[in-house]
């Protein structure tokens, strides 16, 4: 009997170590192209700052900084990104078919509804703004459907550190809805402790990461319904340039929605870093994130491939 009963206990340990170690996140980086520097109907490539995968229509959603959405399509051979060709382009239009009004085009975050449906034809962009915080929905061809009310603490731009420190992500959740956050937190908050607010109502909060100025850039529902993080930290020269991804798992969070998150990668170079401000889901285990040239001829438009093994739940 005490033989069976260690027996059981080692059993139930080795299977403890065993559901610890494959529901630990792996990213990998696999490779990065560069997009050289051209236009597509007139219209530059660069400051892309959004992406968004549609696995019905099989293209590649981009926003820029200048209020403008790319369409490319994508060659990956195995782990591999070999060529991304640009196809589309046009800039992002109000609901009256006139291109939004400079002031107001500071695109930034970006998701899809309906992209992998079995249908083609009804995908919708998701767009998240700066400068004036709100939410829009959009054709794939950029032109604007309709707004989607912001939750109450964000929907005031004067609650923000700054213009420039408002909305840069946004995200669906299948159960919780509309997922965004403001890039430093709002003010009379820490300015370590990072909110994300849903359209359904639900808060959660987390430590940023340790580096100063560290901001949300981006964030990605992943299959498992956690989410992945993006965060970008800089404060001016001669200090780094800090890109982390992190993952936060909803139901390691406690009861008030403090939630700690586990940091996967972190890229910090003074010279070396792309400028990393958008990511998206591809397809199994693979994503991409994008790099913002910032509109500078001598800084590249950077698409990196990488992939997330989330392990067994």
């Amino acid at each position: 009997m005490m033989r069976f009963g260690l027996l059981l206990l080692l059993l139930m340990q080795t299977m403890l170590m065993s559901v610890n170690v494959n529901a630990t996140p792996v990213l990998e980086v696999q490779n990065s192209l560069v997009i050289p520097p051209h236009t597509v109907n007139g219209i530059k490539i660069s400051e892309l700052s959004g992406l968004v995968w549609d696995q019905d229509e099989q293209l590649l959603y981009a926003i820029s900084d200048k209020g403008a959405i790319f369409h490319f399509k994508l060659d990956i051979q195995g782990n591999r990104l070999t060529a991304a060709e640009a196809v589309y382009a046009a800039n992002l239009m109000d609901k009256d078919g006139e291109r939004i009004k400079k002031g107001r085009r500071d695109s930034e975050g970006l998701t899809l509804m309906n992209a992998n449906n079995g249908k083609t034809g009804d995908s919708q962009l998701v767009i998240a703004f700066e400068g004036i915080p709100r939410i829009i929905r959009f054709t794939p061809q950029g032109q604007a459907i309709k707004n989607i009310s912001l939750p109450a603490e964000l929907d005031d731009k004067n609650a923000y550190q700054h213009g420039n420190n408002s909305l840069e992500s946004v995200t669906f959740h299948p159960r919780y809805g509309f997922i965004t956050a403001p890039e430093m937190p709002l003010k009379g908050q820490p300015r370590n402790l990072h909110t994300l607010y849903s359209t359904k109502g639900q808060q959660w909060s987390f430590m940023a990461y340790p580096a100063t100025n560290s901001g949300i850039s981006a964030m990605e529902v992943l299959p498992n319904g956690n989410l992945l993080v993006m965060e970008r930290a800089w404060s001016g020269f001669p200090n780094p340039l800090v890109v982390s991804l992190r993952y936060l798992d909803f139901q390691q969070c406690s009861k008030d929605q403090a939630c700690t998150l586990q940091d996967l990668k972190v890229l910090s170079s003074h010279l070396l870093v792309d400028n990393y401000e958008g990511l998206t889901h591809i397809q199994g285990n693979q994503y991409l994130m994008v790099g913002d040239d910032g509109n500078e001829d001598f800084l590249p438009t950077t698409l990196t491939l990488f992939t997330l093994d989330l392990g067994k739940p």
